[in-house]
């Protein structure tokens, strides 16, 4: 009794204060809402407190005054119920994002917002990763009811109490906030922390330097007056640098040269003896361009901005033809967007098809699967275009408008193109995107009746779909599948309930057996397709490519690590992926520089002997000596001479090669490269640009 006595008491001198205690009362409550809970959200989503949560803070204090300058301005009759309604909206997608988070491991962009009606397909999902977090929910909640049921004071009258001071906090939030945008204007081209503020829509790599709302804010302000270009477009300079030379492996690591030994000048080695031999073809090392003379285009442009992407254009160094150009021209081709697919999955006993494409086709030993802003999404966007995804759009939705030159159908166009996916038919807008890239598209609730399991059936989809096509030469085929879908439990995923019979004994835990009996109906999927190609007595002149649309975001870090046999690397070995290029019966060969599921249609395109120009997409023909570049959505890359972290500016160089030979102007010249693909990737979208160069783009087309 006596507690709610002074509880009594205190909200009684509380509720007595004058305005200008009230008045600072509430700006210190403001400060601390931002606070408090951007602290919270970063030790949630992040692995450590580094120096960037400084700046974090400042820009919490920086909101907390922004918002207290604003509702101490309300009138006093409509202040309460506005302040509590803004609260509650910021905390509700505060807890949005960390729930996003939860599952997917990045934040959603507002535009995914207002296209969210078809998320409650997952809400068994949803709910759950809701119950997970749900302390934190609670704690995040906290300054809200803190708010409503101690410092929400009705009918104050600041004009009164405070007069003119009460537009201070807000006027000095706007000189703040001024000040803040000229000084990341001015900072060094090379700051990352300048391109997230200014340019990119990446909410989840911002919140890093700016907290959880800056970034939501920065996002809501690049959507609403497209400020998105790049710091590219406040320069002259649009050349695009080739790639600096680095130095050969350290000495010490070369393998030495074998004794010479004296020989009796008479004797002849019969190894040794020459005898006539063929000479060797010789090999075709063009370039894979088309005829495009993007000088005069540039010359007769009415914008400036298509002129300034002809000259980057034209500055890029093409990837050349090489010994595998054509090597299979005018065979099928089936591409495959395995949903969170991974090198994890396979087993050579357990997934023996998998396994077989992943080593006796071409081994991508060094792969990579980096995710991006919408999920599944632009992943796909990545696979079927070679392009990298607008921030903060629907890119395979906003594409499906614009020339697709690129796109596999118009590539093909003698080819029989097939597009399948045992989901909802028009998920992300795909009965809009799949057709505008020239499939006759096929899916759940569209001529793909598989049974509305969740997830559905791989093989089922197979099963369903092969007939359609398999008579049909040449033929051009696309799969998205969706068995591989977390969240990887027994409860709820049907692919685990159906095949976990076959992972019930395996010594892993059960999330990891869960995972991998998902991977098995792909695995069936796959068998299925091999046979029923092997049947038709077509499977050697059938290419087939398998990637998935990002890493398995749905395990847990204790899983990955499980797997890995050790504590995995979440800034680049977490999207260390398996990529498949596969022909039945072909010569196996091993590539080991760093590739990504970007480089897979250009690698195609030259293998089957397509007409395309490689200065056009971003990706590069893996076979070709061009060297090997992957690039993540926080602007680190991988190299064949190592990897460079952006948060931190480190470039870490892989052994045998020698830190201290590194050319001055490496690390700066792949970031200007890195940079270049990102935003010029994004004006091809935005500006049509396929659309803007004619017919030597799209009359160019098959093999």
């Amino acid at each position: 009794m006596k507690l709610i006595e002074q509880i009594k008491s205190l909200k009684a001198k509380y509720n007595n204060l004058d305005g200008k205690k009230h008045f600072q009362i509430l700006g210190i409550f403001m400060v601390f809402y931002f606070v408090f809970q951007e602290t919270l959200m970063y030790a949630l989503t992040r692995s450590s407190f580094g120096s960037n949560f400084l700046l974090v803070l400042y820009f919490a204090i920086l909101n907390g005054i922004l918002l207290w300058g604003i509702v101490v301005l309300i009138p006093p009759k409509a202040r309460r119920i506005i302040t509590n309604i803004l609260l509650v909206l910021g905390t509700v997608l505060i807890c949005a994002q960390l729930v996003y988070h939860s599952f997917f491991r990045t934040y959603f962009i507002l535009t995914s917002v207002g296209r969210g009606a078809q998320i409650v397909e997952f809400m068994d999902i949803i709910l759950e990763l809701i119950w997970n977090r749900l302390w934190a929910i609670l704690l995040l909640n906290l300054p809200v009811i803190i708010f409503a049921f101690v410092i929400s004071k009705p009918k104050v009258d600041y004009k009164k109490g405070v007069g003119k001071k009460r537009f201070l906090p807000l006027i000095v939030a706007l000189v703040i906030g001024i000040a803040v945008h000229v000084t990341f204007f001015l900072l060094p081209k090379e700051s990352v922390a300048r391109e997230y503020f200014l340019y990119l829509n990446r909410p989840y790599q911002a919140s890093e330097y700016f907290g959880t709302y800056t970034s939501m804010g920065i996002d809501l302000r690049n959507t609403v007056f497209e400020i998105g270009s790049s710091r590219e477009k406040l320069e002259d300079d649009y050349t695009d640098p080739t790639l600096p030379s680095m130095p050969t492996k350290d000495p010490q690591t070369e393998p030495s040269k074998p004794t010479e030994t004296t020989k009796d000048p008479d004797f002849t080695d019969p190894e040794q003896t020459e005898t006539p031999t063929e000479p060797e073809p010789t090999v075709d090392t063009s370039p894979n361009i088309l005829n495009i003379d993007f000088d005069a285009l540039a010359s007769s442009r009415n914008s400036d901005v298509l002129a300034q992407m002809d000259q980057y254009f034209g500055s890029v160094e093409p990837t050349l033809k090489n010994e595998y150009t054509g090597i299979y021209e005018g065979y099928n081709l089936i591409v495959v967007t395995a949903e969170s697919f991974s090198h994890h999955a396979v087993d050579p006993e357990l997934t023996p098809t998998l396994y077989k494409m992943m080593t006796e086709g071409i081994q991508l030993t060094n792969f990579y699967n980096p995710v991006w802003s919408v999920s599944t999404l632009d992943g796909e966007y990545v696979i079927v275009t070679s392009l990298y995804p607008k921030d903060g759009v629907w890119s395979l939705y906003h594409i499906a408008s614009k020339e697709q030159a690129f796109s596999y159908p118009h590539r093909l166009p003698d080819y029989n193109s097939y597009a399948f996916h045992n989901h909802t038919f028009d998920y992300y807008s795909r009965d809009v995107s799949h057709p505008a890239m020239g499939y006759d598209y096929y899916a759940l609730g569209r001529g793909l009746e598989v049974k509305p399991t969740w997830p559905e059936s791989d093989l089922e989809m197979m099963e369903l779909s092969v007939d359609k096509w398999i008579d049909q030469e040449p033929f051009n085929i696309y799969y998205l599948t969706v068995s591989g879908h977390a969240a990887y439990t027994r409860l709820g995923n049907a692919m685990v309930t159906k095949n976990w019979h076959r992972v019930e004994d395996l010594p892993l835990s059960e999330e990891a057996r869960s995972y991998i009996a998902c991977n098995l109906e792909l695995e069936d999927a796959m068998t299925y397709l091999l046979d029923r190609l092997r049947d038709a007595g077509i499977a050697d002149r059938t290419l087939i490519v398998l990637s998935a649309d990002h890493y398995p975001y749905g395990l847990s870090d204790e899983t990955f690590d499980e797997f890995a046999g050790e504590e995995i690397d979440h800034q680049f070995e977490l999207f260390r992926s398996a990529g498949i290029i596969y022909v039945d019966g072909m010569d196996p060969l091993v590539i080991d520089k760093p590739v990504a599921n970007i480089d897979l249609m250009p690698t195609v395109y030259n293998l089957m002997g397509v007409e395309y120009d490689s200065r056009l997409l971003m990706g590069r023909d893996i076979l070709s000596d061009s060297p090997g570049l992957v690039l993540f959505n926080d602007l680190s890359w991988i190299s064949e001479f190592g990897r460079y972290t952006s948060s931190t500016g480190a470039f870490e160089v892989h052994a045998p090669y020698d830190p201290d030979s590194i050319p001055a102007n490496y690390v700066s010249s792949i970031n200007d490269i890195v940079h270049n693909r990102f935003y010029f990737s994004r004006l091809i979208l935005d500006e049509d640009y396929y659309a803007q160069i004619g017919p030597p783009l799209t009359e160019a087309a098959g093999p």
